[in-house]
C-alpha cells in the first residue's frame, strides 16, 4: 500500500491532540459543577445530561475527520506509477503530382485514387507523426511533421498536377526531402510511403534510398496505375478535354 499524497497524513496528529482536549473538556466541565453543586444535588441536576451519547457522537465525529484526511492522502493498493517511453512513428507521404497521375486508367484518375488511399493511410494513425511532400521534376515540403491530421488531409486536397509547375518525376529529390525533414527523429521510427505511376525520369533514386537507408529511414513504394496505362487528357483551347 503506498498513498499519491502523503503529507495529508500529517493530519493524523489532530486525533490525539482532539482526544486528549476532549478529555480535559469533560473532567474540567465535572470540576466546575462540582465547585457550585453539592454532591447530593448533582445527580438531579445532571441527570438530563447523557455523557455516552456525547463520548459516542465525538468519536464518529473524530473518525470521520480521521478518513477525509486519510482520502486526501490518496492511498492505493496493488498499484505502481513507471514512465514508459513510447516511440511513435514518424512518416511522410510523397505524392507523385506530375502531369501522367490524370491519366483514367484508374476511376476518376491516378491522382485522386493516391489521395484517397493517402487519406486512408492517415486515419489509420495513432498519436503518429505525418508530413507530406508533393514532387514532379522537383520536390517541396506541404506539410512538414505533425499530429494534426486534419491540417495534412487539407493539404493532400489541395495537390494537383500545377502544385509543382515543373514537369517530370524525381523520386531522388522526395527521398532526399524526406530523409532531411525528419531532422532529428527517433532511429528506427521514420517512414517514406512513395505514391507514383512509372520510374524515374531524372535524379538518382537507388543512390538517395541507400542514403535514407543508412539514416534510419523505410522507404515503401506504391504504384499506381494499370500495365494497359491510358491517354494523358489534355485541356483544349476551348476548355475541354481530349
Amino acid at each position: 500500500m503506498n498513498f499519491g499524497a502523503p503529507q495529508w497524513l500529517w493530519g493524523l496528529l489532530l486525533v490525539p491532540a482532539l482526544i486528549a482536549l476532549f478529555i480535559r473538556a469533560e473532567r474540567r466541565g465535572v470540576l466546575r459543577l462540582r465547585e457550585f453543586v453539592s454532591a447530593r444535588l448533582l445527580p438531579q441536576l445532571a441527570g438530563s445530561v447523557n455523557r455516552p451519547r456525547r463520548v459516542l457522537r465525538f468519536a464518529l465525529q473524530l473518525a470521520g475527520l480521521a478518513l477525509a484526511t486519510i482520502s486526501l492522502a490518496q492511498p492505493r493498493w496493488g498499484y505502481t506509477f513507471e514512465d514508459v517511453k513510447r516511440k511513435g512513428l514518424d512518416l511522410l507521404i510523397a505524392v507523385d503530382t506530375s502531369r501522367s497521375m490524370l491519366s483514367n486508367d484508374v476511376q476518376p484518375n491516378r491522382l485522386e485514387r493516391v489521395k484517397l488511399a493517402a487519406r486512408d493511410l492517415i486515419n489509420e494513425l495513432q498519436g503518429d507523426r505525418v508530413g507530406l511532400i508533393a514532387f514532379a521534376g522537383r520536390a517541396f515540403l506541404q506539410a512538414p511533421l505533425t499530429i494534426d491530421y486534419e491540417a495534412v488531409m487539407e493539404s493532400i486536397n489541395d495537390l494537383d498536377t500545377k502544385t509543382i509547375p515543373e514537369g517530370g518525376t524525381n523520386i531522388s529529390e522526395a527521398i532526399s526531402l524526406a530523409t532531411q525533414s525528419f531532422g532529428k527523429s527517433a532511429m528506427g521510427n521514420r517512414a517514406l510511403a512513395i505514391f507514383t505511376d512509372g520510374e524515374e525520369l531524372s535524379g538518382d533514386a537507388v543512390k538517395s534510398a541507400k542514403a535514407a537507408a543508412d539514416a534510419g529511414v523505410r522507404i515503401f513504394t506504391i504504384g499506381v496505375g494499370t500495365p494497359a496505362g491510358s491517354l494523358i487528357p489534355v485541356n483544349g483551347e476551348d476548355g475541354g478535354t481530349a
